[in-house]
């Protein structure tokens, strides 16, 4: 398995566009620590994103009230990213079905052959990659096709196309 982090990522890849829209404050070491109180009570973390579809309920629903019906078209893109995963895929590219997860600010999503990235999506102005882990799958004989991330401890969890 090999980590790194990447320079500025020059592909016509698949961009993470955020919207940062509330501040957080955070203290300058944070540890991760998703545990099982914290999954049951997701909902009462509206600045976090924690699980797939946000809560066990799978309602998919933020409680974040700053985006409404009379704000929401003046919504635009004030950062992207670049990930990786697109090379080997042929015509049709990459199938991600995922939702990013996002706790304390930080962002952990995957690419179509695994790859994980974490976000710092801390500054409304930027993101920038914290780590990027390349699980290593081979493209020869595999879809780029993953359903995303899973947040457990200190652990960022994902399956991966080549069944590991």
């Amino acid at each position: 398995m090999r980590h790194f982090v990447p320079k500025p990522l020059r592909l016509a890849a698949l961009g993470v566009a955020v919207a940062t829209l509330a501040a957080v404050t955070l203290t300058a070491q944070y540890n991760m620590t998703v545990n099982k109180d914290r999954l049951l009570n997701a909902q009462n973390e509206p600045q976090n994103w924690l699980m797939m579809n946000g809560d066990y309920a799978a309602t998919r629903y933020s409680k974040l009230s700053q985006i409404n019906r009379e704000n929401v078209k003046n919504l635009r893109m004030v950062w992207a990213l670049a990930l990786g995963g697109l090379q080997d895929v042929g015509q049709n590219g990459p199938e991600n079905e995922l939702n990013p997860l996002v706790d304390n600010g930080f962002m952990y999503t995957s690419d179509g052959w695994g790859t994980i990235y974490k976000i710092d999506a801390r500054d409304p102005n930027r993101g920038r990659f914290m780590w990027v882990t390349d699980p290593g799958v081979k493209h020869q004989g595999n879809f780029p096709r993953t359903r995303g991330v899973a947040l457990w401890e200190d652990l960022v969890i994902a399956n991966l196309p080549d069944g590991r």
